[in-house]
C-alpha cells in the first residue's frame, strides 16, 4: 500500500496508526488473512491478483485515513504527531491540529487483472 498525503492526516494520525488502519483494511477486504501474507503469495502464482476488487476499494482506506484525521483533528486529548512535535519545540498544545486533508492510496496488487479476479 502506498499512502500519499498533505499534512492534515500527518499532523494528526501516528505512522503506526496509519499502518493499523491500512492492514486492518488489507484484512476486512481478504487482501491478507490474520496478518500474513501467505494467501495472497499463493494467489499471485495462481494468477489471481484481485486487481478489480482492489481498485474498487482502495477509496474506502482513504476514506478511512480522512475520517481518522479529522476525527483526531477535533480532539483535544489526543496527543496527536502535531501536538507532541510542538511540545518538543516547547510550544504548549494539546489534541489535533484542525486542516484540511487529502489522502491518495493505492494498493499493488503484483499482476494485472485476469478473468479469474472477477
Amino acid at each position: 500500500i502506498i499512502i500519499m498525503a498533505t499534512d492534515g492526516l500527518f499532523d494528526n494520525v501516528d505512522i503506526d496508526d496509519i499502518a493499523s488502519i491500512a492492514l486492518k483494511w488489507e484484512l476486512d477486504n481478504e487482501f491478507i488473512d490474520n496478518g500474513g501474507i501467505d494467501t495472497r503469495r499463493r494467489r499471485w502464482e495462481s494468477g489471481s491478483s484481485l486487481t478489480d476488487i482492489s481498485a474498487q476499494c482502495i477509496p474506502t482506506l482513504a476514506e478511512m485515513l480522512c475520517q481518522k484525521a479529522r476525527e483526531n483533528s477535533l480532539d483535544n486529548t489526543v496527543d496527536s504527531p502535531f501536538a507532541l512535535l510542538a511540545k518538543e519545540n516547547d510550544i504548549m498544545w494539546s489534541g489535533g491540529m484542525p486542516d484540511d486533508c487529502t489522502v491518495v492510496a493505492m494498493h499493488v496488487v503484483g499482476k494485472p487483472a485476469n478473468l479469474n479476479d472477477v
